[in-house]
C-alpha cells in the first residue's frame, strides 16, 4: 500500500481507488510504497486534477502520437498512458551500473565469437548449440576485428516481487523503440509540461547527441560523409518509427533496392547517379543483409555487402552477428561467462535456467520450455506438458527450461479509471570511445493482449530524477567545432526512388485537385438539366457524361473518339457515383486519394508533422467513400468534395514553405505541372475539337474553364466578344497566364535546370528537346489556327494536343530512364532512340 510520511494534499478519487486496491505485485503499491518520494511531486500536481481532466489529456496524447503516422492496415498502434512511470535515482543507479556492464560484456562476447573464439574451445558457449542457432552468421567470422563492436543496444528489464531487476531479453541487432520514446518523451513534455519541470526529470538529449556524434565519428575525416537509414520499407511493422528517426536525426531513409555495391563501394542510387555511402544504420536482420552470401534469400539485402565491410569501405551499425548473442546457449551460461571474462557477478542476471535433466526433479508450473534453435518456441509447463514430454524424449539436449517471470505492475489509464497492467522497461545503451553510455529513461511497456484488436500494446514515459535542480542559466552548450567543410550544405541527396515518388505524389494532388473540379461542375450542370430541360443543357450534359465514363478528361487520359452515341443522360448520378467512389475506375477521386497516401508514406520522412496530419485526414475520407454508395444525396457528394479539396489545398500550402530545391523537392513540383498540362490538353481535345452550335460551344467552353479556374478571368480578360478561340488562347498559349499550358511548359523548362546534367556538351538533353518542341509549338500557333474547323472538326487543334501528349509523355519516360532508374546507364538514351520507339 502507497504510504507517504510527508504532508501531502489529499489524492483525487482516481487515484486513490487504485492506491487502495490490492494489485499484487505492483510498482507504485509494492516497491515505491515504503519510500515513494520520487512519486510525491507528481502526484501533489495530480491532485488538483479530475478523472475527465486526465480523460481529456489521454485523448489528446492519443491524437499526437498517431499523427503523422501512416494508417498501414497491418501495423497495429501503441497506446501511449498519460501518466508517467517513476524511476528512483536508487533504482536508477543499480540498473545504470548493470546496463553498463552487460553491454560490455556483450561486447567481449560478440568479438570473441567471431575472432579468437576461445570460450567455445574452452567450453564456457556450448560450440555445437551455438553453432545451430539461426542467428549465428559464419561468414560474419571472416570480418575485420573493429567491425564486432557494438554500438547500440538495448535490453528489457522486469522487477521480480522480491525487488530485484532480470533481463528478459537482449536487442543486439536492430534495437527498436528509441523512435517510440524519442516520440513519447515530446508529447509529454508538452502534454505534461508543469508536471515535467516540477519532477526534475533528466534530459535525454545529451544522450541522442552522443548518438549521432557516435556516428559521426566514423566519418569525421570525409568531405562528403553520407549517412543512411536502412529500412525494410512501408510493409515494415516498424516503418514508422524509422521514418521519424529519419527526420529526427536528419539522415536519409533507404530501402535495399536504394543501394547498389560497384567496385567495393555502397552506392546510393540518386538522381546525380551513384553516390558512395559511409554508415549504414540498419534496422534489417542479420540474417537477410547480403543475400550474395547468405544462404536465405530476401529482397532486402544488399548483394556484395558483406564484402564491402570487409574492405572497409563502409561501416554498418549494428555489426553483421550480433543477433547470437540473444542465443540461448549464451544466455544460459551469461552469469558464469561474467565471472570468467569480467570477473564480476551479473548485476543484472536472467531468469532462472535448467536443463531438461535438472527440471525433472522439480515442479514444472513455474517453468516454460524453450529451444536452443527456434527462438520462437515457447511452451508453459502445466498447459504444454504432454507436448513437452513428448519433444524432450526425442532430443532433450535442444531444449532447456526457463522460469517463468513474474513481471510487476503499473497504472494505465483506461475508460476513465486506472487499471493494473504487467509492464517491461526497455533501456537503451551506446558504445563509446569514453565507454557505455545509457540512455537515462526507458520504454515502459506492457504486452498484455488487448481486447481492441488494433491496440499492439501500451506505453509509457519513463521520468528519472536529476540528483539537484539544474541551474539552466550557468549551463553553456559546447561550441560546435568547425568540420572541414560545413557538410550541412551539402545535404540534400535522396534516393532515385525517393525522387521518383516526391514525381509522382505532384503529379497525384494535381490529378485529385483537377478531378475534384470536373465532379463539381459535372454534378453543377446535370443538376441544372433537372431543373431545366432544354436541348443545350442535355448535350453539354451529355458531352460531360461521355468524356468522364471514357475516360478522355479523367485519368489514364484516353485520347477521345469524338463519336456520341447512347449517351443516357438519366445516368449521370451513376457517373457521377463512380468518378467519386469506385474503386474500379482508375481515375476515381478515391483511389487518387489513395494514390496521394500511399505516395505519401514512401517520403514521409520528408514530410513537416502537419503536412503528415493532413494525409491521417485524407486516410479517413478514404475510409467515408469507402463506405458511400450511388444513394449518397448530391448535396453530400458535394460536401465530401469541398473537405477533400480542402485537405489537398492544405496539404500543398504545407509544404509549400519547405521545398528546397536540393533535396529534390522540385520534382512535386514538376509532377504538377506535368499533369497540369495533361488535364489541359484532354479537357480541350475531348470538349472543344467539334464544331457546334455557338451557344452549346460557349456552354461547353465554360465548363472547361470552369473546371480550370479560368473563367473569371476568360470573363474579363474577353469582355467585348468571346469565342473558342478566346478560350483556346487563354488555356493555351498565353505564357503568362498562370493556368495556361505555355505557362506549365515554361516551368518545367525552369525546374529542368535542377535536375543533374546528363548529356554531352553542348547538346540539348533529351527531356529538354521534348519540352522544347511543346513550347516552341504553343509560340508560333494562333488561335485562330486551333479554332478553325473543317467538316465540323477542328483538326489543327486535335494534332496540336496529340502532338503535345506526346511530348509530354516522352518527357516522362526520359525522367523514368534517366532520374528514377540506375539499372543502366543513362548515357545510352538518346532522343532518336525515343523517336524509333515511338513510331
Amino acid at each position: 500500500m502507497y504510504i507517504n510520511n510527508n504532508a501531502m494534499p489529499e489524492l483525487p478519487e482516481w487515484l486513490s481507488l487504485y492506491l487502495d486496491k490490492s494489485h499484487g505485485h505492483d510498482e507504485l503499491a509494492n516497491h515505491s510504497g515504503l519510500n515513494p518520494d520520487h512519486w510525491d511531486t507528481l502526484f501533489k500536481r495530480l491532485a488538483s486534477l479530475t478523472a475527465d481532466d486526465v480523460s481529456s489529456r489521454a485523448t489528446e496524447i492519443s491524437q499526437l502520437l498517431q499523427n503523422g503516422n501512416i494508417k498501414n492496415e497491418s501495423n497495429k498502434q501503441w497506446h501511449f498512458d498519460p501518466l508517467p512511470f517513476m524511476l528512483s535515482k536508487a533504482d536508477w543507479a543499480l540498473l545504470e551500473e548493470g546496463i553498463k556492464q552487460r553491454t560490455l560484456l556483450l561486447n567481449k562476447i560478440q568479438q570473441d565469437i567471431y575472432g579468437d573464439q576461445t570460450l567455445l574451445v574452452d567450453g564456457h558457449i556450448p560450440a555445437k548449440q551455438l553453432f545451430q542457432d539461426p542467428n549465428y552468421l559464419r561468414e560474419g567470422f571472416s570480418l575485420p576485428s573493429n567491425e564486432l563492436t557494438l554500438f547500440f543496444t538495448a535490453l528489457d528489464v522486469y522487477r521480480t516481487p522480491t525487488g530485484e531487476f532480470k533481463v528478459l531479453s537482449d536487442h543486439c541487432q536492430c534495437p527498436l523503440g528509441l523512435g517510440l520514446l524519442i516520440k513519447s518523451r515530446i508529447i509529454a513534455r508538452r502534454v505534461m509540461a508543469e508536471e515535467f519541470a516540477e519532477c526534475n526529470v533528466q534530459q535525454i538529449k545529451e544522450f541522442l547527441n552522443l548518438f549521432q556524434e557516435g556516428i559521426n565519428e566514423y566519418t569525421h575525416y570525409m568531405d562528403d560523409p553520407r549517412i543512411v537509414i536502412l529500412t525494410q520499407g512501408i510493409d515494415d511493422p516498424n516503418y514508422n518509427e524509422h521514418a521519424f528517426l529519419s527526420t529526427y536525426f536528419g539522415y536519409t531513409l533507404v530501402q535495399s533496392a536504394d543501394l547498389t555495391v560497384r567496385g567495393g563501394d555502397v552506392c546510393l542510387k540518386s538522381l546525380q547517379g551513384l553516390g558512395k555511402i559511409n554508415v549504414i544504420l540498419r534496422w534489417v536482420s542479420d540474417r537477410c543483409i547480403d543475400s550474395l552470401e547468405q544462404t536465405e534469400y530476401s529482397l532486402h539485402g544488399i548483394p556484395g555487402l558483406l564484402q564491402s565491410v570487409r574492405q572497409g569501405s563502409v561501416k554498418v551499425l549494428n555489426p553483421f552477428g550480433s543477433g547470437v548473442l540473444s542465443s540461448p546457449s549464451i544466455k544460459c551460461n551469461l552469469e558464469k561467462l561474467s565471472q570468467q571474462i569480467l570477473k564480476q557477478p551479473l548485476l543484472l542476471g536472467e531468469p532462472n535456467y535448467l536443463s531438461v535433466k535438472e527440471a525433472q526433479a522439480v515442479d514444472w508450473n513455474n517453468l516454460e520450455l524453450l529451444s536452443a534453435i527456434d527462438p520462437t518456441l515457447k511452451l508453459d509447463g502445466v498447459l504444454d506438458e504432454q507436448e513437452i514430454k513428448l519433444l524432450i524424449s526425442k532430443e532433450p539436449d535442444n531444449y532447456f527450461f526457463q522460469e517463468k517471470p513474474s513481471f510487476s505492475s503499473a497504472p494505465f489509464w483506461h475508460d476513465g479509471q486506472l487499471i493494473s497492467k504487467p509492464v517491461v522497461f526497455r533501456c537503451y545503451a551506446l558504445t563509446t570511445e569514453n565507454g557505455v553510455e545509457v540512455l537515462p529513461s526507458a520504454l515502459c511497456f506492457s504486452n498484455e493482449k488487448s481486447n481492441n484488436p488494433r491496440i499492439s500494446g501500451w506505453i509509457k514515459d519513463t521520468w528519472i530524477n536529476t540528483a539537484d535542480r539544474v541551474d539552466l542559466g550557468e549551463h553553456n552548450p559546447p561550441v560546435p567545432i568547425r568540420k572541414r567543410m560545413d557538410v550541412t550544405l551539402l545535404e540534400g541527396v535522396i534516393s532515385s526512388r525517393t525522387a521518383e515518388h516526391l514525381f509522382w505524389l505532384g503529379r497525384y494532388l494535381e490529378r485529385c485537385e483537377n478531378t475534384i473540379r470536373i465532379l463539381r461542375i459535372f454534378i453543377d450542370k446535370y443538376t441544372e438539366f433537372s431543373v431545366y430541360p432544354d436541348s443545350i443543357r442535355k448535350s453539354i450534359v451529355a458531352r460531360l457524361s461521355n468524356a468522364i465514363r471514357s475516360q478522355y478528361i479523367v485519368y489514364p487520359y484516353i485520347e477521345p473518339d469524338l463519336k456520341l452515341d447512347g449517351i443516357d443522360v438519366n445516368l449521370s448520378k451513376e457517373t457521377a457515383f463512380q468518378l467519386l467512389a469506385d474503386e474500379q475506375c482508375a481515375g476515381s477521386i478515391i483511389n487518387t486519394l489513395k494514390y496521394i497516401a500511399n505516395a505519401s508514406v514512401q517520403i514521409q520522412e520528408l514530410l513537416s508533422h502537419d503536412s503528415r496530419r493532413i494525409i491521417d485526414d485524407i486516410n479517413e475520407q478514404i475510409k467515408v467513400f469507402k463506405n458511400v454508395n450511388i444513394n449518397i444525396p448530391t448535396r453530400a457528394m458535394q460536401s465530401s468534395l469541398d473537405r477533400v479539396i480542402g485537405s489537398i489545398m492544405a496539404f500543398n500550402g504545407s509544404i509549400t514553405d519547405c521545398m528546397p530545391n536540393s533535396n529534390g523537392w522540385f520534382l512535386l513540383e514538376m509532377g504538377r505541372r506535368v499533369e497540369r498540362s495533361l488535364q489541359i490538353t484532354s479537357l480541350s481535345a475531348a470538349l472543344l475539337t467539334k464544331e457546334l452550335d455557338e451557344p452549346e460551344e460557349l456552354g461547353l467552353l465554360e465548363a472547361v474553364l470552369s473546371c480550370q479556374v479560368s473563367l473569371v478571368t476568360h470573363k474579363r480578360r474577353y469582355r467585348m466578344y468571346q469565342t473558342i478561340g478566346t478560350g483556346l488562347e487563354l488555356l493555351l498559349l498565353d505564357a503568362e497566364y498562370p493556368r495556361s499550358l505555355l505557362f506549365q511548359l515554361e516551368e518545367i523548362n525552369k525546374l529542368c535546370k535542377h535536375l543533374p546534367t546528363k548529356r554531352r556538351q553542348g547538346v540539348i538533353a533529351a527531356h529538354e528537346k521534348a519540352i522544347l518542341l511543346s513550347k516552341t509549338s504553343c509560340y508560333v500557333t494562333e488561335k485562330d489556327y486551333l479554332q478553325k474547323s473543317e467538316n465540323g472538326q477542328r483538326n489543327q487543334l486535335i494534332e496540336f494536343n496529340h502532338n503535345t501528349r506526346m511530348n509530354l509523355d516522352t518527357f516522362c519516360d526520359v525522367l523514368l530512364l534517366q532520374y528514377f532508374s540506375h539499372t543502366q546507364t543513362a548515357n545510352k538514351l538518346n532522343w532518336t532512340n525515343i523517336e524509333q520507339a515511338q513510331s
